[in-house]
């Protein structure tokens, strides 16, 4: 899919640059937007001003918005992680969006980028779980209580555990893949049905051709959609390490 409806841009470049060291065009794209995000963040570090500009407005705007979802969510002990929180929505949000720029591939389109953020909000859900709890604590938690179900809660907690990362690898997977296999079927339909040799199959290719644009609105809001649901969840993880049973 990653190459259906142009060629990536940016795997071009690095093919042309550094042909002896292949990197995915996931990968490649991953760091695009990590530099990105990291120029930004001292662009506006070095020109924090009382009277903010667009683009100090747009950051703290997003950050107080995580901040405040943060407190909501996972407590009181929320904002204590707002970096963690705000570095994977606008990670994930401009991953999820970068696919719909020509020459371009989500990165959130590919498991394993997925599955590494995923593990990294599990390990500091578990990590915090144990700081809280206590290493004697967060032992006993897998028992109960009642204590008396011990080997039905170790079972339960312990897939629990594992299914946390999984649950959040496919569902953001899924559900960008899909905005990637509509695009990629219009693009294809729409080649179809201009090259064929009927007039009358020429003129369906108007129909892809129209419902593009939809599909793409429809991609923004599933992108700014998803990154939210990722954030909301780790903080839903980490959150309930605070919780009083």
């Amino acid at each position: 899919m990653e190459g259906l409806e142009s060629p990536n841009l940016l795997e071009g470049l690095w093919s042309f640059f550094v042909p002896k060291f292949p990197v995915p065009a996931v990968l490649l794209t991953a760091w695009f937007i990590m530099g990105f995000l990291i120029v930004v963040a001292l662009l506006v570090a070095r020109r924090v001003a009382l009277e903010p500009g667009r683009l100090q407005n747009a950051l703290e705007t997003a950050l107080e918005y995580v901040t405040s979802l943060s407190r909501q969510i996972a407590g009181p002990e929320g904002p204590r992680f707002v970096p963690l929180f705000a570095t994977l929505f606008l990670f994930i949000l401009c991953s999820n969006l970068i696919g719909l720029i020509p020459g371009f591939v989500s990165p959130t389109t590919n498991v394993n980028i997925n599955a590494a953020m995923a593990l990294v909000v599990a390990g500091a859900a578990e990590i915090t779980n144990v700081r809280v709890r206590g290493l004697a604590g967060y032992c006993k938690h897998f028992c109960g209580p009642p204590y008396y179900l011990a080997p039905i809660f170790i079972i339960i907690r312990g897939l629990e555990v594992f299914t946390r990362p999984l649950s959040l690898t496919m569902r953001l997977f899924g559900n960008m893949l899909a905005k990637e296999i509509m695009l990629g079927v219009l693009v294809y339909l729409l080649t179809l049905f201009f090259f064929s040799h009927g007039i009358v199959i020429k003129l369906l290719a108007i129909v892809p051709f129209l419902l593009r644009p939809g599909i793409m609105l429809l991609g923004v809001l599933v992108g700014f959609v998803q990154a939210l649901v990722f954030t909301a969840l780790a903080m839903t993880y980490i959150g309930s390490a605070f919780e009083k049973h």
